[in-house]
């Protein structure tokens, strides 16, 4: 049977970060445009219709050729974003059940986001944190920014615990209207005040898109015999007969998540949950693919 390249465990085989995100993003643009979600509503998403007053020298004529329509090429200024990309390192992203923890899926999603959004010109910042701000590099939009970012990545290790609404608190002046965040983490965390952090980033017309992380086993319990659970954020730890509490296990992590789910649909922030045993590709195109029905798309067909 052969691999599928965008394996999270065969891409993990890949040491070289920009390497392995420039591999899932050519999978990811290859595969978008057989996507089955993708229609005529993002035929001209780099334009905006033609009204009186716009210079007639930027019609795009091979569009007008196409619809019998007059369309105009949107400015840099109007299509490019500022990205604040949030990675949380804390211990309990080490964690890992089948070969590649949620971090080296955390990281690596990360970085092909970076390198999406680099190659259109936009402007990515990285922030890793635990409970406190471990590295902050500030967007940039040149292509050897990319290089910084992704190098940045690959030293990365996860320690520590987490608070997120710390860390976003440090931002809210940093960070102006209109730019994106995009938090990358498995959100163990009080989500109460991360909402409450983020909404501050809303008010300010900032838009918000968390992709929440967790291995499979976290979704699925499925220990049999008897097991001794850890902490990796500090020194708790039990040892339990799964079996007698799967049942709890799964309706406490559903509920976590449904409920974390509709808090963000009722603040208006873009929630995605993705299975680290999930291809990189498959999710990174779901994805955009939603997105280019409803938001600002985050790559340019």
């Amino acid at each position: 049977m052969t691999e599928n390249p965008f394996d999270p465990v065969t891409l993990s085989k890949i040491a070289n970060m920009e390497l392995r995100a420039r591999l899932v993003i050519d999978g990811v643009l290859s595969g978008i445009h057989k996507s089955p979600y993708k229609g005529s509503s993002i035929e001209f998403l780099e334009h905006k219709e033609y009204s009186p007053g716009n210079e007639i020298k930027h019609i795009d004529w091979k569009v007008h050729a196409r619809t019998d329509k007059y369309y105009i090429k949107q400015f840099e200024e109007e299509t490019n974003l500022k990205c604040y990309m949030f990675l949380d390192t804390s211990g309990s992203m080490g964690y890992k059940s089948t070969g590649i923890s949620k971090f080296e899926y955390a990281a690596t999603l990360t970085a092909s986001l970076s390198y999406l959004l680099l190659k259109q010109s936009d402007m990515v910042g990285l922030i890793s944190f635990s409970d406190k701000v471990q590295q902050y590099i500030p967007p940039r939009s040149r292509l050897t920014h990319l290089h910084v970012l992704l190098n940045a990545l690959s030293e990365l290790k996860t320690g520590g615990k987490s608070n997120i609404s710390n860390v976003l608190n440090e931002f809210i002046e940093k960070i102006g209207h209109r730019s994106l965040v995009i938090i990358v983490s498995d959100f163990f965390d009080d989500t109460d005040k991360i909402i409450q952090q983020l909404k501050y980033f809303k008010f300010k017309k900032n838009e918000v898109i968390l992709f929440h992380i967790l291995d499979p086993y976290e979704l699925t319990f499925p220990f049999e015999t008897i097991t001794f659970f850890e902490s990796m954020e500090d020194d708790r730890r039990i040892l339990a007969e799964p079996k007698s509490i799967k049942g709890r296990y799964l309706s406490e992590i559903h509920r976590f998540i449904e409920q974390f789910k509709q808090t963000c649909f009722e603040n208006q922030i873009d929630y995605w949950l993705i299975d680290s045993s999930t291809p990189l590709d498959q999710a990174l195109i779901k994805f955009l693919a939603k997105r280019e029905s409803t938001l600002r798309p985050l790559h340019k067909t």
